[in-house]
C-alpha cells in the first residue's frame, strides 16, 4: 500500500467550478454538460415541503432547479426557484391557498409537462445542437431519458451551459392559452 502525504489547504487554493474552464465550445460534445444520475445524486425536495421551506432550502444550497419527489421516491415533477418566487405564491394566495399551506407540488412543473431528450441521441450531437433545441422550444432545462432502460438519467439546464460557454443564453417560454388567461385573471 502506498502512503500518501496529507498537507494543509493553502489561501491560494481556489474552490473551481466547471464554468471556470475554457476548454469548451459550441462543438463540445453534448454529454459533457449532463448532470449525469449515474455518477452525481439528483438534487431531490419532497413533493409535501412547505414552499416558504422550500425557497430557503434552494436559497442557502445555491440550487436553481430541483427534482420533486413523492413518498416512493419517484419523480412526480421539477421545481425551479423562479416557480417559488413571491409572484407565483401571491398568485397562488390570490386563488385562496393560505401562504404557509402551499407546498412543492402546488407550484411545481408537473412530470407530464417536462421535456426530455434522449442519452441514446444526445452521444451523437454537441452541445450546440442542444442548446438550439432549448431555445427553439422555450425550454430552460431538459431531463435526459436512457430510453432503452426507462431509466430518467439526468438534466441539462440553459443556464448552466451558457455559464460554462461563457455566452448569453436568452430563452424565452412560448406562451400557452393557459399562460395567458393565468396572467390575465391573476
Amino acid at each position: 500500500m502506498r502512503k500518501l502525504n496529507l498537507f494543509a489547504v493553502e489561501t491560494a487554493d481556489h474552490l473551481v467550478q466547471p464554468a471556470e474552464f475554457a476548454d469548451t465550445s459550441l462543438d463540445t460534445a453534448a454529454l459533457e454538460f449532463v448532470t449525469d444520475f449515474k455518477h452525481n445524486s439528483p438534487m431531490m425536495i419532497d413533493a409535501e415541503t412547505c414552499a416558504v421551506e422550500a425557497e430557503d432550502m434552494m436559497k442557502h444550497e445555491h440550487s436553481k432547479l430541483k427534482l420533486v419527489i413523492d413518498a416512493n421516491q419517484e419523480m412526480i415533477g421539477l421545481i425551479s426557484f423562479e416557480q417559488l418566487s413571491i409572484q407565483n405564491v401571491l398568485q397562488r394566495m390570490g386563488k385562496g391557498i393560505n401562504r404557509k399551506d402551499l407546498t412543492v407540488a402546488d407550484l411545481m412543473l408537473p412530470r407530464t409537462e417536462v421535456k426530455a431528450l434522449a442519452y441514446q441521441q444526445l452521444q451523437h450531437c454537441s452541445i450546440g445542437d442542444v442548446l438550439h433545441t432549448l431555445q427553439s422550444h422555450g425550454e430552460q432545462y431538459c431531463l435526459v431519458i436512457d430510453t432503452d432502460s426507462h431509466h430518467i438519467r439526468g438534466l441539462m439546464s440553459a443556464a448552466d451551459i451558457a455559464s460554462r460557454l461563457h455566452v448569453p443564453v436568452h430563452i424565452e417560454k412560448t406562451p400557452t392559452f393557459l399562460n395567458i388567461f393565468d396572467r390575465v385573471y391573476a
